[in-house]
């Protein structure tokens, strides 16, 4: 249905059609690692997330390093004086902070919280959980944003708990989960997941978590050394009963080009698509 927007006090300023996709029942979110301390945060706004300005519902961000590069992502999505786009930015993990950049005019937030306890030591990064209603339907859910722990065998034992703590974490909610993040578990392409680190059983145990696998794969990570997947979109809940599909994006290698090494992200964004309908 074209709705139209009126200028301020009233005043018509201008007739535009406003998105037809603020009564949609389809919500898009996505996950990005923007790669703090290397990548430059104007080049991915304006070639990474710009695009997708008015199509993207959520954005759920790893490795965020200041206020000043989210809100450099927010601006990104605005697309006129009717856009609302707002974010949040969790306290830890330093200058590799988990961030989240939502529209504002299709999600009233509700409340947000950080998991501390799965930030194991108070040294990684904890989880953010933010509860959204979903205005075009009045469903509640949880948005999540992981980037748990990479390195060495002792570093693995530790993301591999934080994999077991989410999986009981979930358990204990009554809404839905969307779940994105850089959850470094190597489910390699090549052997169809067969290869796979020891933490995505964990935090896939009994159907808890269920990945929103796309259709295509290519690996996440610009890793000359390994082709997997790093980064995810999982759902928990009654978010396992959506309707989903999700994709890689920027799955071109021209993408993770030795000349764009010192401006993009090393890793790709990956993107889901739900269609949810009233509680």
């Amino acid at each position: 249905m074209r709705r139209w927007c009126i200028g301020v006090g009233g005043v018509l300023v201008l007739l535009v059609a406003c998105s037809a996709g603020d009564a949609s029942p389809r919500l898009v979110v996505a996950g990005f690692n923007v790669e703090s301390g290397s990548a430059d945060p104007r080049v991915i706004a304006a070639k990474h997330i710009q695009p997708h300005r008015n199509q993207v519902d959520i954005w759920g961000f790893a490795e965020v390093e200041s206020n000043a590069w989210i809100e450099e992502f927010r601006q990104a999505m605005q697309s006129g004086w009717w856009s609302d786009y707002r974010w949040l930015l969790g306290r830890s993990g330093g200058q590799d902070r988990l961030g989240v950049v939502y529209n504002a005019r299709r999600l009233t937030y509700l409340r947000h919280e950080e998991l501390a306890h799965i930030n194991l030591g108070g040294k990684l990064r904890a989880p953010l959980v933010v509860e959204f209603r979903f205005r075009p339907t009045g469903q509640r859910f949880l948005f999540m944003v992981n980037h748990l722990r990479r390195g060495d065998e002792q570093t693995a034992r530790e993301r591999h708990q934080q994999a077991q703590l989410l999986n009981e974490w979930a358990r204990t909610q009554d809404l839905p989960i969307i779940a994105v993040g850089d959850y470094n578990l190597d489910w390699d392409i090549d052997s169809g997941g067969r290869q796979r680190d020891q933490g995505f059983d964990l935090l896939t145990q009994d159907g808890v978590f269920r990945w929103v696998k796309p259709a295509v794969l290519v690996k996440t990570q610009c890793s000359p050394q390994f082709n997997s997947v790093l980064d995810f979109v999982f759902v928990a809940g009654a978010a396992k009963d959506w309707p989903a599909a999700s994709d890689i994006l920027y799955p071109e290698a021209e993408y993770c080009s030795p000349a764009n090494h010192s401006t993009y992200s090393d890793h790709r964004p990956v993107r889901a698509v739900f269609d949810l309908m009233p509680p």
